[in-house]
């Protein structure tokens, strides 16, 4: 029952290293959400995490409770700060403070790695946020520098595939050009403190916003044809793949090549997706497995 009620809330973070294709996948992790009904204890939901092979669990938040079940387990943890925090945690003597009760007061005992501030701000509505954000993750990393942790805690932000104006083919991949100016300072910003590029990739997001033109198998991991990038030949079996080496492309295209690729969220609710039973189980089970 706990199985199900875990994954029931869980998608998947790939840490990514090596990109054009074939990838290497560093780590696989699980996001741990907790908007759902009959829930088991963060206690419980240790030894899951440690069955399925999981070395990384990213929070929405800090919960208190998850950080000291996950005490002594080696489980490297993200932690989050929502959007609701960006224009408080400018203010670097409450990004302090911040840190000190949500990430120094579990360390070392809960590996806690880095902190997400904000999540797809750049393709909210909301402008404030945009401009909020630079700011607010600065201010982050100030405070872990002032703490002695900027070395063992990095700060970054997930973005939304619809950061990209172009993803297809892969190699055309580019940044809106209404948020280059937003992007860039972000990507100087990862380059400066060597933090990871973040991004929530949902393959099945394509196939529902054009089900005649995108194959479900290319989707789902299944076996299919694929495609063949005309630029650079590159052959891709699945559409994460295509998805990652799209971003890599808008990357390379302003000058961030090297800059590691976090997938922060992929797979997805069933709710969301309006699917039929049994597609998400198919392509968390074969995104593990490739």
């Amino acid at each position: 029952m706990y199985y199900f009620s875990f994954y029931y809330c869980a998608s998947l973070i790939l840490s990514i290293s090596g990109v054009l294709f074939p990838v290497m996948v560093d780590s696989v992790g699980i996001n741990y959400g907790q908007i759902a009904n009959n829930l088991p204890s963060p206690d419980n939901v240790v030894p899951l995490v440690k069955s399925i092979g999981a070395t990384k669990v990213k929070l929405y938040d800090a919960d208190a409770r998850v950080l000291r079940a996950f005490a002594n387990t080696g489980v490297e943890f993200i932690v989050g700060l929502g959007n609701e925090y960006l224009s408080k945690m400018r203010d670097p003597d409450k990004a302090q403070a911040w840190i000190k009760s949500n990430v120094q007061a579990y360390l070392p005992a809960t590996k806690i790695t880095c902190i997400t501030v904000g999540n797809e701000v750049l393709t909210f509505n909301d402008t404030s946020l945009s401009d909020d954000l630079l700011l607010a993750m600065q201010s982050v990393h100030t405070a872990l520098v002032n703490l002695g942790l900027d070395k063992q805690v990095s700060v970054t932000t997930p973005h939304s595939l619809a950061i990209l104006e172009t993803s297809y083919p892969p190699s055309a991949g580019a940044f809106r050009r209404d948020r280059a100016g937003c992007v860039t300072k972000i990507l100087n910003f990862h380059a400066k403190t060597g933090s990871p590029f973040m991004i929530n990739a949902y393959p099945y997001f394509a196939y529902k916003g054009n089900p005649k033109q995108v194959n479900l198998d290319f989707v789902l991991f299944q076996p299919n044809q694929g495609i063949v990038d005309p630029a650079t030949n590159l052959h891709y079996d699945n559409m994460l793949f295509a998805q990652i080496d799209a971003v890599y492309f808008a990357l390379s295209s302003l000058g961030y090549k090297k800059l590691p690729i976090h997938i922060s969220e992929t797979a997805g609710h069933p709710k969301e997706m309006r699917t039929r039973q049994g597609l998400r189980w198919t392509m968390r089970r074969n995104t593990m497995e490739t």
